[in-house]
């Protein structure tokens, strides 16, 4: 190192110190507190005690599913559908008879048919046996619905009515009831066949469902097409497609 350079980090070096320690003599804070003071400002060196005693973080207030979080659950089925070489009916209202079995969608597997039946409920969803009505609590609020798992065994047994009518009784028929909102929490639902979204997916993804129980999914589809009953406008699909 030259003796130039030597000099100048000499300045360097005073300057750094010296112009703290003039600050500090004119204003009787310590340097140490200039540059922390800064830091704390920032948050960086801020304590849990001041994280206590300073503002709290505003809870996030729940909410129920709404019209996106259908679609999004529609997009995730016709990818899934499409990936396995199923079919996918949407909505998946069939008649049977003077009854219709209404659900949010129908996917056809190469063993049956799955049912979608949605509901839009957020916050903490708790499940009864008994067929007793499933309980809400959300944002301080609870709420009695009517059990989700006594509507999917109804449109369960029309479904299989159904299949059983166009020539398919061997078919297997399930409903799975899915919870669309994001924020919510299922509890004690274990064997109720009721999930969140990415559960859902997760079920429909394991073996049961993909394998192959030798029926066509298109041929299905195509007897059962005088069967489904189609929308009549936007506000329709949405008014049948999710329960909330």
């Amino acid at each position: 190192m030259d003796q130039n350079s030597i000099i100048l980090y000499s300045i360097i070096v005073a300057v750094l110190i010296g112009v703290p320690l003039l600050i500090s003599r004119k204003t009787g804070i310590k340097p140490t507190e200039m540059l922390l003071g800064k830091m704390a400002d920032r948050g960086i060196f801020k304590s849990k005690k001041d994280d206590a005693q300073g503002d709290k973080p505003k809870e996030r207030r729940q909410t129920n599913s709404n019209r996106n979080d259908m679609l999004d659950l529609i997009s995730r089925l016709a990818t899934y559908a499409r990936r396995n070489h199923f079919r996918l009916i949407v909505p998946g209202t069939l008649s049977c008879g003077d009854e219709m079995a209404v659900l949010t969608a129908l996917v056809i597997t190469r063993c049956g048919v799955v049912g979608i039946n949605c509901f839009g409920f957020g916050g903490r969803v708790v499940a009864e046996s008994g067929g007793k009505d499933w309980t809400q609590i959300m944002n301080g609020t609870q709420t009695a619905f009517p059990s989700p798992v006594t509507k999917n065994r109804n449109q369960e047994a029309l479904v299989r009515r159904v299949l059983e009518a166009v020539g398919y009784p061997a078919a297997e028929a399930e409903v799975i009831g899915v919870f669309t909102s994001p924020s919510v929490w299922l509890s004690n639902t274990a064997g109720t066949n009721c999930y969140t979204k990415e559960e859902a997916m997760k079920v429909l993804r394991g073996d049961a469902y993909l394998r192959d129980g030798g029926l066509d999914p298109k041929a299905l589809e195509a007897v059962l097409q005088p069967r489904i009953i189609r929308a009549n406008s936007k506000e329709e699909t949405d008014r049948t497609a999710v329960e909330k």
